[in-house]
């Protein structure tokens, strides 16, 4: 299904965390993370290639904002997982982002990010097509 997609998780409860590593690899995925902070899934992101991206809303330093923008500025597919809304900014920045409420199975979520990604690509998951690397990074922070 993920077609060796690598996929941040960002998640700070860890059981959760699990399952939606364990649903990436079992959909034949590439799991970065996961990532309990924000600065955890900041510093993940300059280190690995991410194609992908399931993000909880609240994390254990604060919410999931920073990451989530520069991961939909540099055109990521992102789906949100959380307990609770977006945060207002966020919702009134991205309408049209994919939330999906707590708990909800993981095979749901791997669904529409295959989704978001085809819709992306074309015709199938082009891995590599839609990536923020720490070099893409460094363009969008200092843009």
């Amino acid at each position: 299904m993920l077609n060796q997609v690598s996929v941040l998780i960002v998640e700070d409860e860890p059981f959760v965390a699990l399952d939606l590593a364990t649903a990436v690899e079992e959909a034949r995925g590439k799991v970065i993370g996961p990532a309990g902070s924000v600065h955890e899934a900041l510093v993940l992101m300059e280190q690995h290639l991410v194609q992908a991206a399931i993000l909880d809303v609240n994390l254990s330093d604060r919410d999931v904002t920073p990451v989530a923008e520069l991961l939909i500025e540099g055109g990521v597919p992102v789906i949100f997982y959380s307990g609770l809304a977006l945060p207002a900014a966020l919702r009134e920045r991205y309408p049209s982002a994919a939330v999906f409420k707590k708990p909800t199975p993981p095979v749901q979520l791997l669904n529409k990010l295959v989704a978001l990604m085809r819709g992306r690509s074309g015709d199938g998951v082009v891995p590599g097509e839609a990536s923020v690397s720490g070099r893409t990074l460094s363009k969008i922070a200092h843009a």
